[in-house]
């Protein structure tokens, strides 16, 4: 049987290390929704992706490319193109419960945060700020063994995965002569992708890249709203009619309005909120739009990924002309690998609402 076969490989399909996990941790967080959730782990020649999809209407997807590891070494099973066809560079495939991975990476406390999913935007880049502030652990070194989970100590990890039907192994260990703990995660037969949000480049409409700090503010100001409107207009195009006199603008002055090619509007219950971007370098470092472009979409679908949004460095946004909105945040990374320029990243795809198809 292939699992038989697969279990008696001399070397382990997977085996990879990080110094640091922090960088690690945070990617993973920022697709993890909540407690049991499952998430498909590929294991390919050139990282880890991990799949996870939420109400047949969401997929959101980390990317760990070699960069984000100190050594990786991936060893596809002998027989894997005599499984059902596949070659090498298909990589193997397994799920796994992505909260209970998140929580062995956070043993000793030194991953970067809680796992656990905040109520509001607002409420997450509190906490982020606290944690760059160093607000966490700062007299814990008086308190025997909890000196070893103070914040400013380094986690390393070994990871590594036999085959199918085996656990996968993480060795976590403190820096220096911290404590070392060995988990063992269940793993399980993927189950088929019960949604398929193709996106092709050359069908994109809007493409837009900012920080994603600006980004995130924006969504903090709206995140009493219902549904997110984006409205993009190309500079040929006169710019349509604010809803709201004023318009509750990200750039206050009127020069700055005047120039918005890019806007959300959100509405709910106690009525609208737009914000405008101006067409700035200082603002959009890119913006491609050839035609007015309106699609809506649930504010819940967008609040999903707000940590992943807190977490990086840039957003990219893009539209197709089915309305799919594909969010993509580069994460930052301890360049470990410096021949390896690739950044971790994290993939968010949602479909527009039906009233605007």
């Amino acid at each position: 049987m292939v699992s038989q076969s697969l279990s008696q490989q001399s070397t382990p399909i997977l085996s990879a290390t990080a110094h640091d996990i922090r960088h690690i941790a945070a990617v993973l967080r920022g697709v993890n929704f909540g407690t049991h959730q499952r998430a498909t782990v590929d294991i390919l020649p050139a990282g880890l992706t991990i799949l996870v999809e939420e109400a047949r209407s969401l997929i959101a997807q980390a990317y760990l490319p070699l960069s984000a590891f100190e050594t990786y070494e991936y060893s596809p099973p002998d027989n894997l193109s005599a499984a059902g066809g596949h070659t090498a560079s298909d990589g193997v495939h397994f799920e796994i419960d992505l909260y209970a991975l998140l929580t062995c990476l956070d043993m000793f406390g030194t991953a970067g945060g809680p796992s656990q999913t905040g109520s509001t935007l607002r409420t997450q880049k509190s906490r982020n700020t606290n944690k760059e502030d160093g607000e966490w652990g700062e007299n814990d070194d008086t308190r025997g063994i909890e000196r070893y989970f103070s914040s400013d100590k380094v986690t390393g990890m070994r990871m590594s995965y036999i085959g199918e039907g085996h656990p996968l192994t993480i060795i976590i260990s403190e820096e220096g002569s911290g404590p070392v703990t060995s988990c063992h995660i269940t793993t399980f037969e993927p189950e088929p992708a019960e949604l398929a949000l193709p996106f092709d480049d050359e069908d994109k409409v809007v493409k837009v890249i900012l920080k994603s700090s600006w980004l995130s503010e924006a969504l903090t100001e709206l995140d009493s709203c219902d549904k997110l409107t984006i409205l993009c207009t190309p500079p040929t195009v006169p710019l349509p009619q604010s809803n709201s006199e004023p318009p509750s603008s990200f750039f206050t002055n009127r020069t700055a309005a005047s120039k918005a090619r890019f806007r959300l509007l959100g509405t709910g219950s106690f009525g609208s909120t737009e914000i405008d971007f101006p067409n700035d370098r200082d603002v959009l470092e890119t913006f491609e739009c050839e035609e007015r472009v309106s699609f809506s979409y649930r504010f819940s679908h967008i609040h999903r990924a707000s940590r992943a949004m807190q977490g990086s460095v840039k957003t990219s946004l893009r539209i197709n002309d089915e309305g799919v909105l594909d969010l993509q945040f580069m994460m930052p990374t301890a360049k470990l690998r410096s021949n390896d320029g690739d950044n971790p990243f994290i993939e968010f795809k949602c479909m527009a609402l039906e009233e605007d198809l």
